[in-house]
């Protein structure tokens, strides 16, 4: 039998010192920096999940209100918006009839969960012409971050610049 030096480094045995694993201590050096790493992260993505709501309820706003003022022309009738902050939401109705049209949840439970939804004019009228009944402006927003969509009495929309 050859001895340990000349054999192929393949055959040899390796000795009972011989490293097979990690150290306990590199261990815990590695979950320590995996944990600073999600606790810096968290935050952050949470942070992002928040905006990334409150951009959306605002781009599906803007959509609701172009639609609202073309419905007016579609239904040949007017159509009156109502906010209802308390319940986040807000409904086209039929002026003569009161008959809902569509109505638009952002309270908690939806795919938006805002902290409060408020116009500055409420109710608005829009006429079949397109025309509203005034200007107005809607405040989306969630924890501290917020967006807000102006309606022009002219039926123009559009979400403000942050």
């Amino acid at each position: 039998m050859l001895p340990n030096r000349a054999r192929p480094a393949s055959h040899r045995r390796r000795s009972s010192a011989g490293r097979l694993g990690f150290s306990m201590l590199e261990m815990l050096v590695v979950m320590i920096v995996l944990a600073i790493l999600v606790a810096i992260a968290i935050p952050k993505m949470a942070q992002i999940i928040t905006h990334e709501r409150v951009n959306r309820a605002a781009q599906v706003v803007v959509q609701d209100l172009q639609n609202g003022f073309a419905m007016a022309g579609r239904q040949r009738a007017p159509v009156r918006l109502t906010f209802y902050p308390s319940t986040k939401k807000y409904v086209f109705t039929d002026r003569a009839t009161g008959t809902m049209l569509s109505q638009r949840l952002f309270s908690q439970g939806t795919d938006y969960s805002l902290s409060s939804l408020t116009s500055t004019v409420n109710p608005v009228d829009v006429l079949p012409n397109g025309i509203g009944s005034a200007s107005f402006e809607v405040t989306v927003s969630n924890g501290g971050y917020s967006r807000k969509v102006f309606a022009s009495s002219a039926g123009f929309v559009r979400m403000t610049p942050q």
